[in-house]
């Protein structure tokens, strides 16, 4: 990266820090293997089919495991769990350190699915295009468990936000 790259970049990241994001963690499987991370890139992508979509650093753990599995599930947090969102948030937390301490249920073959969030969105990989430094990873959804009916936390200017309604 050259240095109009790199003042370009922090440029961006400056600008992106003052849109909110969406907050969720991805959790994936492969043999053996589980990983999850955080995720803010997370989008609706296609009703028909209905498709979702978010994007992974091709440097971190969890990017090695997608490239293997078939199936991942995108986690809604809601408010209160902004710890659950940061044990996510950091690439290099070894597999067992991310889920020892966490409740969570695992079919062989399937990804970990967290306990007590607000949505799960079970997938099926369809599609992965490299872009930059990351991957974005489309998947078909499977099923949805909507387990509570509260807001999302979202991400903004460096920290986990909640949101009220108005009701």
């Amino acid at each position: 990266m050259n240095l109009n790259q790199q003042n370009t970049a922090e440029e961006l990241k400056s600008v992106m820090r003052l849109l909110p994001y969406p907050v969720t963690i991805v959790t994936t499987a492969s043999g053996h293997r589980k990983r999850g991370a955080t995720i803010g890139s997370f989008t609706s992508l296609s009703m028909d089919p209905p498709l979702i979509s978010f994007n992974v650093t091709r440097s971190t753990n969890i990017h090695d495991l997608l490239e293997m599995a078939e199936h991942f599930v995108v986690h809604v947090p809601g408010s209160g769990q902004e710890d659950l969102c940061a044990l996510f948030a950091i690439p290099d937390t070894r597999e067992e350190e991310q889920f020892r301490e966490l409740n969570y249920s695992q079919e062989a073959g399937f990804p970990p699915v967290l306990d007590n969030v607000v949505a799960e969105i079970h997938c099926k990989i369809v599609n992965r295009i490299e872009a930059g430094d990351h991957t974005i990873i489309i998947g078909g959804i499977e099923k949805i468990h909507k387990n509570r009916d509260e807001p999302a936390i979202l991400y903004l200017d460096g920290g986990y936000r909640s949101v009220a309604l108005d009701k």
